[in-house]
């Protein structure tokens, strides 16, 4: 099943056919987004570390003194 491709297709159709909203968003909207990216960005971040040392410790060898 061709998923990407049908997905595609249907944005490019509501893009086509929309219309104009005359929506407001104040100075704080496009703050808060920028926010929420960078939210977003840090705890994939902070996610991406504590996975890689679980993967890490995985293949270390530990030491039998231990």
């Amino acid at each position: 099943m061709k998923v990407i491709p049908v997905f595609v297709t249907v944005f490019l159709i509501a893009l086509v056919f929309s219309t104009p909203a005359h929506a407001y968003l104040d100075p704080g909207t496009g703050s808060m987004i920028f926010q929420a990216i960078i939210a977003v960005f840090l705890g994939a971040a902070a996610t991406g570390k504590l996975w890689w040392s679980k993967v890490k410790g995985l293949f270390s060898r530990k030491d039998s003194n231990e």
